[in-house]
């Protein structure tokens, strides 16, 4: 009895140890392809993540690992994208200012976005993801969510999940981190359907999932599985589907271009979108409101991301390539061509000092003075040649100096800085015109690398161009006195170049406009004949708010769909208006604090305290005269105007001292009289 009662429990155990091994496979089939819910009908998105490699297994990374990073990697997956002709091309902005993967994934789904400097703490905490049943959550989310509440901006993580119909789903590939499936995720972090399979059925399981949930977020395989599952994605994609394939945002510290196709939003071309309003440039805020738009879901106020359209013609893989490459070195240049026309000045004042003693060290500083007026206009030359980096580098240099030579040879002192700040405001003013081809490519434009501004002025023209005008306006106007005619002069003059720094269609640029306006109420109140008046004190208090209600009649007039017109014009009331007062002084705020900015803050601010105090001294070459007084205390009011109303803060006063400070270098070098040269 014995012995037949142990075989019954060893047969039942194996029947049980059976059963449950044929179950398993049932319950994963269940979840890999989920079929609950109903088959649904009418528009769908599926947002596709390729990757370029596969990260290994999470608990096989190392930091050397992590570490590594090929140069342009967005390449190859452009390669592969360009390769289906099915696919609008465009590279996508991951972040704005320093870049981190999970943060360019939050911000897909936030459809808005501050730079990592505006959080606390500034990069986002690890999110692990955890099965749960049919779905799944990240752990962490809640910290992510806390950490978006004390930013300056109206952030929602998950917003995009917890807008769409029904909710999201999640298909991905084992041993993989999963990272990609945050774009699934809801305000709490949960994702309602996921599947976990393999690399080869990666489609079939998307094409399953898509059939029930109106957005689907893929994390498809790296290299010959990837493309496979993907040209399965685009062969099965229903007429009402909208196909938004991304590279996976890649685990590195360095700014990233993602490369970008989609299909469904017409004929193949280049993405593009008003965010950007760069051609073949958008940005992964626009992914929220290109879903939620195909979707024919209201896009809510918070969301800063425009929808995605497609530029019908050629997608120019090669074109997005060269422009990413000049995008990639226009920072790291920036610094260097600086440097390196300072020590060509240092450089000109030791060899003029021992050919001409004191003569040559006065034509030294006139020279090099004007040099660094000329640089700006020399950017955009170089921008358009786009030369290697050690040739950009003794190009700007070369360029810079041997027109300043010119200038100071054929136009007389002190008159000399009329040319260059003509030059270079007219010249940035066509550029704006024709959409700011050259001065993103610029070593002083915006690089929309970093994805804070992507076309018009960014923060160092928007102080440069204003104090190269009044510093041209000085020489201009120097020998005139104060007149009414001068006044009017500054005035238009300063009008012309706020209406190009604002408008939407050009400079889009909301803080130039106070900062020119700030520039040019000094300098015009110092050149009134009849001194300063209460009237005329008022009167130019008001300027820069009168400068705005000229430029929101303009934007709004022109259609130019700015960021000003979307967030301060169509703010939502009083409240919202205060908000964005206040996030833009929390960010100002905070750029004080960073590196060497308190140190260079004070030592601008000594600077135009010892300008005041020895302004006789100073504009003892041209006797005093009230043009050049009025003119260099307007760049300082400037600076100082756009650090108090600008969210960069002290950016602008450290650029506008600089460049006075090279003005008062170019008076001090008066050419000698004959007689005080044989003394």
């Amino acid at each position: 009895m014995q012995r037949r009662s142990s075989r019954r429990a060893a047969c039942a155990a194996l029947l049980a140890c059976v059963a449950t091994t044929l179950a398993v496979p049932a319950a994963q089939a269940a979840v890999d392809y989920p079929a609950a819910g109903p088959v649904l009908s009418g528009p769908r998105v599926v947002l596709a993540f390729l990757p370029l490699v596969d990260p290994p297994p999470v608990a096989a990374q190392t930091d050397l690992e992590l570490a590594s990073e090929p140069p342009l990697a967005f390449v190859p997956v452009l390669d592969r994208l360009e390769a289906r002709p099915e696919l609008a091309l465009g590279l996508s902005s991951a972040v704005q200012g320093q870049y981190d993967r999970t943060q360019a994934l939050v911000d897909i789904t936030q459809g808005t976005r501050v730079s990592l400097s505006g959080y606390h703490p500034k990069r986002p905490g690890p999110l692990v993801f955890v099965r749960t049943g049919r779905g799944s959550l990240f752990q962490g989310w809640l910290d992510i969510a806390a950490r978006a509440d004390g930013a300056p901006a109206e952030l929602r993580p998950g917003q995009l999940s917890a807008l769409v119909p029904g909710g999201t789903g999640y298909v991905g590939v084992r041993d993989r981190d999963q990272l990609e499936a945050i774009a699934a995720a809801d305000r709490a972090g949960r994702i309602g359907v996921v599947t976990i399979g393999s690399p080869d059925d990666v489609a079939a399981r998307a094409q399953a999932l898509s059939r029930r949930r109106r957005l689907v977020v893929v994390g498809l395989p790296a290299g010959f599985a990837g493309d496979t599952a993907l040209d399965r994605l685009i062969a099965a994609r229903a007429p009402d589907e909208l196909l938004i394939v991304m590279q996976s945002p890649p685990d590195r510290r360095s700014p990233q271009l993602l490369p970008t196709g989609i299909a469904g939003l017409g004929a193949p071309g280049r993405l593009a979108s008003s965010t950007t309003h760069l051609s073949g440039i958008v940005a992964g805020i626009d992914v929220l409101p290109t879903v939620l738009d195909h979707l024919r879901v209201a896009i809510p106020k918070n969301v800063k991301g425009q929808a995605i359209s497609v530029e019908r013609g050629s997608s120019d893989a090669a074109g997005l390539r060269s422009l990413a490459d000049r995008l990639r070195v226009v920072l790291p240049r920036r610094l260097p061509a600086l440097w390196g026309a300072l020590a060509a000045w240092l450089a000109l004042l030791l060899g003029a000092s021992l050919a001409a003693d004191r003569r040559g060290v006065r034509w030294a500083l006139r020279v090099g003075a004007l040099a660094i007026l000329w640089i700006p206009a020399v950017l955009l030359l170089t921008a358009m040649l786009r030369p290697a980096r050690g040739l950009e580098l003794v190009l700007v240099a070369a360029f810079a100096y041997m027109l300043a030579m010119l200038t100071d040879r054929f136009v007389r002192w002190p008159r000399g800085p009329i040319v260059p700040a003509a030059v270079a405001v007219a010249g940035f003013s066509i550029d704006l015109a024709f959409g700011s081809p050259l001065i993103i490519r610029s070593l002083l434009g915006p690089n929309p690398l970093f994805g804070s501004r992507f076309y018009g002025l960014g923060n160092e023209l928007e102080a440069t161009l204003p104090a190269l005008l009044l510093i041209g306006l000085a020489a201009f106007l120097c020998g005139s006195g104060r007149s009414r005619r001068a006044v009017w002069i500054v005035c238009v003059s300063g009008l012309v170049l706020g209406l190009i720094a604002g408008a939407g269609r050009l400079g889009a640029d909301v803080g130039g406009v106070i900062t020119i306006a700030g520039g040019v109420a000094v300098m015009a109140l110092l050149l009134l004949p009849g001194g300063v008046t209460r009237r005329a004190l008022v009167l130019a208090v008001l300027t820069p708010i009168l400068g705005l209600a000229l430029l929101a009649a303009v934007d709004l007039l022109s259609g130019g769909n700015s960021h000003f017109t979307r967030t301060v014009l169509r703010a939502d009331g009083s409240g919202a208006l205060w908000d964005i007062v206040k996030r833009r002084y929390e960010l100002a705020w905070r750029q004080t604090h960073r590196g060497f900015t308190p140190a260079a803050v004070v030592i601008a601010l000594l600077a135009i305290a010892v300008a005041i105090k020895h302004r006789g001294r100073m504009l003892a070459g041209v006797n005093g005269d009230p043009a050049w007084l009025a003119g260099l205390a307007g760049v300082a009011g400037l600076g100082i105007a756009g650090t108090l109303f600008n969210d960069s803060g002290p950016i602008l006063l450290l650029f506008a001292v600089f460049l006075g400070a090279c003005a008062v270098a170019y008076l001090r070098g008066a050419p000698l009289t004959a007689d005080a040269d044989n003394r």
